[in-house]
């Protein structure tokens, strides 16, 4: 009897959710609609500069080198005995990060669940490392805004401290530790992104770091919201929304633009040069 309960019930959260997710996305959209709607397009000619530019060539590194670092943390996950070829676990990581552009953005899991198994890593193992990644990506993601927030009032103190936690982390040589430090490495390049483009676009007088927190709070809204393939719309919305009220429209539509254009281009640039190396 408990079971057919429950068997009812897990239908009826698995729609709300989705529900939810929806609602969430079409909401995003029409925001970020809203707020191009009413932009005077004009304003945004004066931010094209060579400094864009060359914000525009730099921030997909560092989002291509995030997906590097990630990938070796969801590495020390199911292989902390390096028993498997780090060039060959990179591919499947590789592929997760291309698929996650595909409607639901979960299939980034299924990729990594289905070519993980064919290399002989357990079904246990690769649904584990998925809860442990979603989990790190929660907390890494909250340390990292934390020390840009802190990098405003005491830039030594927020960079001896990042430096001793992933230190110590990849010393202690424990795989969920490991994973830590790379994962706070990966957002690290995140907020850097953000301060790259943001110093390009931004007003001269805006806080870099305070702007690289709000990106990173955003991305973390578009992460949990699983039906945005790859955040878009949610992530967009959510940095207009926290960081609307202290910046211009113009410089901060260009921030949000330059970003998701920059973490697109990351992404592909990643995943396939990482597929076009030969196999080991």
């Amino acid at each position: 009897m408990a079971d057919t309960v429950l068997a009812g019930r897990r239908p009826s959260f698995e729609r709300i959710g989705r529900w939810v997710c929806g609602a969430a996305l079409v909401g995003s959209i029409v925001f970020i609609g809203e707020r191009l709607w009413r932009l005077d397009w004009s304003t945004l000619q004066p931010h094209a500069s060579w400094g864009l530019a060359g914000a525009m060539i730099g921030a997909p590194l560092l989002f291509a080198a995030a997906d590097r670092a990630l990938a070796r943390a969801w590495t020390a996950v199911v292989d902390p005995g390096n028993a498997l070829p780090r060039r060959d676990m990179a591919r499947i990581y590789a592929r997760g990060v291309l698929m996650k552009y595909l409607p639901g953005s979960i299939f980034q899991y299924v990729s990594r669940q289905v070519e993980g198994a064919k290399t002989g890593i357990e079904h246990k193992l690769l649904a584990k490392s998925v809860v442990v990644e979603v989990g790190l990506h929660l907390v890494s993601s909250m340390s990292v805004a934390a020390v840009c927030l802190t990098f405003e009032r005491a830039p030594a103190v927020a960079v001896a401290a990042a430096a001793i936690v992933v230190g110590a982390a990849l010393a202690a040589r424990r795989p969920l530790l490991t994973a830590l430090a790379f994962q706070i490495l990966a957002f690290g390049a995140f907020a850097l992104a953000a301060a790259l483009i943001g110093a390009a676009v931004l007003p001269a007088g805006a806080s870099l770091a305070h702007f690289a927190a709000l990106f990173l709070l955003a991305w973390l809204a578009g992460f949990v919201v699983p039906m945005a393939p790859g955040g878009i719309g949610i992530r967009e919305a959510a940095l207009l929304a926290l960081a609307g009220a202290g910046l211009p429209a113009a410089g901060l539509m260009a921030a949000t633009l330059a970003l998701r254009a920059s973490s697109i281009a990351g992404d592909l640039g990643y995943g396939l040069v990482t597929l076009g190396r030969r196999r080991s």
